[in-house]
């Protein structure tokens, strides 16, 4: 088996659990996507085997171990397979104006260069086509969690925008998304000194107030969370 070198695997087996919240963000992203569709940093596959539900996607991930982990995990799914994609460099020229919608869920952070995946992004959609992201949010929530995951940055809303228009992409969603995690991200980085690291409890007892919460922010955007949402159209 490839070794998988992704420094915040624990991380994601701990919210591969979180089905309320997977569900949640499943649900805001797809909203918007058209097939086909590329998913950039599919990871495990914990929202991936969501969105090969809705229909044809390639998933692709910078590290060879978590490619494997991809195929194995979704071989039996006839409408997805996965590539190793690095999104920061020249992407193979067979993929350009090939998809309808990228998806790129918590990816951005962890690219340095984050304006070349962009333009990279663009390459790969179809005119008209959109890329879906989910970031982290606001500078103050940067924490020392954060950096173990190698996150780069966190996303003001402003910064999010120009970055998209800089590329040639026009935004026609840009929102907040989740403010009691944005809360909980501060205060756990305060409270626990000697483990920074996501428990499983926390993410079950957070994943049990999702229905609420989400039933409230689709009535009501909120003016700050711990995630932006944001989806733009390749003109």
């Amino acid at each position: 088996m490839k070794k998988i070198k992704y420094k915040g695997l624990s991380t994601l087996e701990v919210l591969e659990g979180a089905n309320n919240y997977n569900n949640w963000i499943a649900y805001e992203i797809l909203r918007f996507v058209k097939n086909p569709i590329i998913e950039i940093g599919s990871g495990t596959g914990n929202l991936s085997e969501k969105f090969l539900n809705y229909g044809q996607v390639l998933l692709s991930d910078n590290d060879n171990g978590l490619v494997k982990v991809l195929n194995d995990r979704f071989k039996h799914f006839k409408n997805g397979s996965s590539i190793r994609l690095d999104i920061e460099k020249d992407v193979d020229s067979k993929y350009y104006n090939t998809f309808r919608s990228v998806i790129a869920v918590n990816v951005l952070e962890h690219i340095d260069d984050d304006r070349t995946a962009i333009k990279n992004i663009g390459k790969l959609l179809k005119k008209g086509g959109t890329v879906n992201l989910l970031v982290p949010a606001k500078r103050l929530a940067y924490t020392r969690l954060d950096r173990e995951l190698g996150h780069y940055r966190r996303y003001e809303k402003n910064e999010l925008y120009e970055l998209l228009r800089s590329a040639g992409f026009s935004v026609d969603q840009l929102y907040f998304f989740n403010v009691v995690g944005l809360v909980s991200w501060i205060v756990r980085d305060k409270v626990e000194k000697s483990s920074f690291q996501l428990k499983p409890y926390q993410v079950a007892l957070f994943d049990k107030i999702v229905p609420l919460l989400r039933f409230v922010e689709t009535r009501i955007r909120p003016p700050i969370g711990i995630s932006l949402i944001a989806v733009a159209t390749k003109k």
